[in-house]
């Protein structure tokens, strides 16, 4: 038995006219779903697009001397001399004495905004409440059962 390898005529159109169709309406359905395309549309977007770009990012030892670099060099800082140790990759710790609890919630700020930091670790202590003595007569005992 041989198979017939040509298409007739009305067929090549019903097929055509389907593929037709199926374009048709599933162009339709993909542009009420996603909207319509216009000039101020494509810019929104390819601002989005471009602003997603990140820095390339930076190595341990260079995200911590950055963070200590911007330590030093904001102002209300100056001077504390607190330090920034590489923890792992991307996780800087801060070391030192503040002034003041807002001097010390300001450096961790500071270290965070520098590109590469994406997480800080902050034992910087405040002058005058992490540097107080323990009174004589309060001992520390062992309260394990």
């Amino acid at each position: 038995m041989r198979h017939q390898n040509r298409l007739s005529g009305w067929q090549v159109f019903t097929w055509a006219t389907l593929g037709v169709a199926a374009g048709l309406v599933t162009g339709l359905a993909l542009g009420e779903w996603v909207g319509g395309v216009n000039r101020p549309r494509l810019r929104r977007m390819a601002t989005r697009i471009r602003a997603e770009r990140r820095p390339p990012a930076l190595t341990s030892a260079a995200a911590a001397r950055a963070a200590r670099a911007a330590l030093d060099a904001d102002p209300s800082l100056e001077g504390m001399g607190l330090d920034a140790i590489i923890i792992g990759r991307g996780v800087v710790e801060l070391r030192g004495w503040a002034q003041s609890r807002a001097a010390r919630a300001r450096a961790a700020r500071v270290a965070l905004a520098v590109p590469g930091v994406e997480s800080v670790i902050n034992r910087i202590l405040v002058r005058g409440e992490d540097d107080r003595g323990f009174p004589a007569d309060v001992r520390t005992t062992d309260q394990s059962a």
